[in-house]
């Protein structure tokens, strides 16, 4: 035997030197669902789940009130004890717990009129009541006011002329900052080479109508070739059939000529 080590009789190291068993199982996930009397499983959304719970709520609410009637009682010992000002408000208690009572159990029994009403069961959807006594879902305000202008239609006009005359109005309006100094000559410029370039004086027009008549000259001549090449085609065509129509027909006057000299023979 080492020296050291545990005697013969010695029952071993326990505690966090112990060697872990293996097998067994653990049971972290033991008496999860709920069981009934029989020891089938109950499902947490039925209505005997409810029940249940509602009738625990109920027992935990009994014993609350008696726990407040023992305490009352003792205050009421009290009070006797200390004379007829302590019976009248003894008197005065006892009509106060009387309507608590009573309260407690109109508000008990509504609950439990509406947990009957309202089993809530696998699948239910929210009422249309409830979602239309919601009111409407109030503005981000994370979100400026630009970002949510976004989300509107863009306005546009019908003419460019009505946007001249708007960047003239606020120029009337008031001294103008450099900003808007700067837009408004943007506008401006902008609206002077509209109307040049619908007058064909700017170069990217006078590029454009030169292009176009490019394209129009290669129209032209493309189609005036192949009318020519029609006409040619045609021309051909006639001259061949022509030519087919002569030699049938110096086949036919070949054919009846001898025939027509005998006939002439015989007479």
């Amino acid at each position: 035997m080492a020296p050291g080590g545990p005697g013969a009789n010695s029952r071993g190291r326990g505690g966090k030197f112990k060697k872990p068993v293996r097998g067994g199982g653990k049971h972290y996930s033991r008496d999860l669902r709920p069981l009934d009397a029989d020891g089938n499983e109950v499902s947490m959304w039925s209505v005997g789940a409810n029940k249940k719970k509602g009738a625990a709520e109920d027992l935990d609410e009994e014993e609350s009130e008696e726990s407040s009637e023992e305490e009352e009682e003792e205050e009421e010992s009290d009070s006797d004890e200390a004379g007829p000002a302590g019976k009248q408000s003894a008197a005065a208690a006892e009509l106060s717990r009387e309507e608590r009572k009573k309260e407690k159990k109109a508000r008990k029994e509504a609950a439990l009129a509406r947990a009957r009403g309202q089993a809530v069961q696998v699948g239910d959807l929210p009422s249309s009541e409830s979602e239309s006594d919601e009111g409407p879902m109030p503005a981000n305000p994370n979100h400026s006011r630009a970002s949510r202008n976004q989300t509107k239609a863009p306005v546009v006009k019908k003419d460019v002329d009505e946007a001249t005359e708007g960047v003239k109005a606020l120029a009337v309006i008031g001294t103008p900052n450099r900003r808007e100094r700067e837009s408004l000559e943007a506008a401006q410029a902008k609206e002077r080479y509209r109307k040049l370039h619908e007058a064909g004086k700017t170069d990217e027009a006078k590029a454009d109508l030169a292009r176009l008549k490019l394209i129009r000259e290669k129209r032209e001549a493309e189609s005036a070739r192949k009318q020519a090449e029609k006409e040619e085609r045609e021309a051909q065509e006639a001259a061949k059939r022509a030519e087919l129509d002569a030699k049938e027909a110096k086949k036919r006057e070949a054919a009846l000529g001898p025939a027509k000299g005998k006939a002439k023979g015989k007479k």
